[in-house]
């Protein structure tokens, strides 16, 4: 295009040369309309080329951010998935020990007692990951999304998951405060063994028959219960959002690559 003016140029120069003085008057009016024209058209191409690479500068941002926070909450659902079956084993765990009836009891074997009595003090709590979205938010190029479900989602993530922790250190803390109740009549290397058998055989009896009587065992049993069961609910909630970000993540990214 550019090109083309200039040809138009040079000839409309060629052309006053034979002209008389009025025909070039109106020989050097288009020239300058033609001049005007190709500086207009060359700031549009460069506005135009200027615009472009920003928009495929932001687009490569805004994925590069888009796949680091689909690897972090990928893990994070993993991870989800792991703290989530445990809380549910302690929760069955807890159920089938106050149910137990006398004569239950009486037939359950040693080695079922032990695995109980171990599922109820699992441990395993939800550690967010989530550098990539922070360094997003802080950076603004969070902003660069245009899924305005998927963003409000990010926003929000962080207190859904706060939420979340808030449950499960009241149960942290109450299971750890509760070890007395456990320690006076069965021994931690006698149940632990079932999951780390290098740990041996303890030297001290274990008293499971006392454990199963004491109305603080009943307590505890009760309380495990409805404090994991709590944590399990507000973990169901962040798994749920965690699988929704993800999808939207996935849409996003899917978006420039034809699928």
């Amino acid at each position: 295009m550019i090109k083309f003016f200039r040809q138009m140029r040079q000839q409309v120069l060629k052309e006053n040369s034979n002209k008389s003085s009025s025909g070039r008057a109106g020989r050097y009016l288009k020239y300058a309309i033609g001049e005007i024209i190709l500086v207009v058209i060359g700031i549009l191409i460069a506005l135009q080329v200027n615009t472009w690479n920003e928009n495929r500068k932001n687009r490569n941002k805004k994925d590069a951010l888009l796949k680091a926070m689909q690897v972090e909450f990928k893990n994070n659902l993993s991870q989800l998935d792991s703290v989530i079956y445990y809380d549910k084993l302690i929760v069955k765990s807890c159920e089938r020990l106050l149910h137990m009836t006398e004569a239950a009891f009486s037939a359950t074997p040693i080695d079922t007692m032990r695995i109980l009595i171990q599922n109820t003090s699992w441990l395993w709590t939800f550690d967010a990951r989530n550098g990539a979205l922070r360094s997003g938010i802080s950076s603004g190029e969070i902003h660069l999304i245009k899924n305005d479900s998927l963003v409000n989602f990010l926003f929000s993530w962080q207190d859904v998951v706060a939420d979340a922790k808030e449950n499960e250190d009241r149960t942290l803390d109450y299971r750890l405060a509760s070890d007395p109740i456990l320690e006076r009549f069965v021994r931690k290397v006698d149940y632990r063994r079932i999951h780390r058998p290098e740990m041996g055989i303890s030297k001290h009896e274990s008293n499971y028959t006392a454990l199963m009587n004491d109305p603080l065992f009943e307590d505890y049993l009760a309380e495990r219960l409805g404090h994991t069961a709590d944590a399990l609910i507000e973990l169901l909630i962040v798994k749920e959002q965690n699988q929704a970000i993800l999808e939207m993540i996935d849409v996003e990214l899917n978006k420039f690559n034809g699928k």
